[in-house]
């Protein structure tokens, strides 16, 4: 489970930028709050709003690019390769580096990871951990070395291996240090997602591979969204499957007739619902974190709802998975979906160009009010500015 993200000098971002998964003290939809111990509650899902160009999907890329960092395709750089620092551009110091930290739960212990990086070598690194409620050092990386708590010869003969582009949370679970395994593990195991518009069929395939329960819960979906869709056919090779799907007329005989159609033929908005519902489900299996940018691309409002209500539901979410979204959805500011400490703000500084990301909690909204109006009124910012008004501002 995700506690805490914070990024600093990345694209659009210049100064730190926090994102929270904190719960607050308000008392209304309590039911959906998840704990990852017996002294934190933390909501399961984060809506981040803002204008076109604001910058709000520079934070979901920024926890993404940590998560390819530790684990993806940036983990193995061969030496002099470049690591993949996209600095704030508007500024006279174009050479400072740049920050993630991820504080987060796994196996029921507290995490507290970060770095800061520039093009060509990491600057700093750090691990801590909470095994007893409290802090502990697990290692420390600087200028001028390593620090470790535990096992501290072994840790400086692997750091002694760890190129200066290469983070050493990487380097050292390729030789099996226990002291950064299950920290490491939460990158690989708890997180993903995906930006804009991609289709990604991965999950959602191999559960239909799968056949069995796996395969009946994405049929089941796709009957619950109203797609017409009865079965769906997977052909040809892994690298070049051929998706088909399943429609049937009924005659007035009362027979019925089957129609198999390439999923290619079928509406964008239901692709998106099939490439995204493998990922839903198995993020709600594993109790992971799933980021997503742009949540209501093609789809029908409805079927975001339900998305969104999956995670929401503690019935369903039975393992604790988190989601994190952005949207320009104006309808998803709901109090009877949202908690008003799940709503979150990015507006693009037009003096400095730099994204600042705040919670709706900070103007204190009242209980039932109509978050969707005031927004689109402008009264908590993050809209666009249309010849100098607000847009639909009345």
């Amino acid at each position: 489970m995700l506690l805490q993200f914070s990024v600093t000098n990345h694209r659009s971002i210049r100064d730190t930028a926090i994102i929270s998964m904190k719960a607050s003290t308000d008392k209304s939809l309590s039911d959906y709050l998840i704990s990852p111990d017996e002294k934190k509650q933390l909501v399961p899902v984060l809506a981040l709003y803002g204008a076109n160009a604001a910058g709000k999907s520079n934070v979901l890329h920024a926890l993404l690019l940590m998560r390819e960092m530790v684990c993806g395709r940036y983990a193995k750089l061969l030496k002099g390769e470049s690591l993949p620092q996209e600095p704030f551009a508007f500024t006279d110091q174009p050479t400072q580096p740049t920050s993630f930290e991820a504080i987060y739960f796994y196996g029921g212990i507290k995490y507290a990871y970060g770095f800061s990086f520039d093009k060509s070598k990491v600057l700093t690194e750090y691990l801590y951990h909470w095994p007893n409620g409290r802090e502990a050092l697990i290692f420390s990386r600087e200028k001028n070395g390593y620090q470790f708590r535990e096992n501290i010869q072994e840790q400086f003969t692997l750091a002694g291996r760890t190129a200066e582009n290469r983070l050493y949370l990487s380097s050292s679970n390729e030789w099996n240090c226990p002291q950064t395994e299950k920290a490491y593990l939460w990158f690989f195991e708890k997180l993903t997602g995906f930006m804009g518009t991609e289709m990604r069929l991965d999950a959602t395939l191999s559960a239909i591979r799968q056949g069995g329960s796996e395969k009946s819960r994405i049929l089941h979906e796709m009957l619950y969204a109203d797609l017409g869709i009865k079965d769906i056919r997977i052909t040809g090779s892994k690298e070049e499957p051929i998706i088909s799907a399943l429609h049937t007329l009924d005659a007035e005989d009362g027979t019925s007739k089957g129609f198999w159609l390439p999923l290619g033929q079928e509406s964008v908005g239901t692709q998106r619902f099939f490439s995204r519902i493998g990922m839903w489900l198995a993020a709600l299996e594993s109790g992971s974190v799933l980021v997503v940018d742009e949540i209501e691309s093609s789809m029908h409002p409805l079927l975001t709802r339900h998305l969104i209500g999956m995670v929401q539901d503690a019935a369903i979410n039975t393992n604790h998975a988190q989601l994190i979204f952005t949207t320009h959805d104006t309808g998803l500011l709901d109090l009877t979906l949202l908690r008003r400490d799940q709503i979150w703000f990015a507006e693009k500084n037009e003096k400095t160009m730099q994204t600042d990301i705040y919670a709706l909690t900070e103007f204190s909204p009242r209980k039932g009010e109509n978050i969707s109006k005031g927004y689109l009124q402008g009264r908590y910012g993050a809209i666009p500015f249309i010849g100098g008004d607000a847009a639909w501002a009345e």
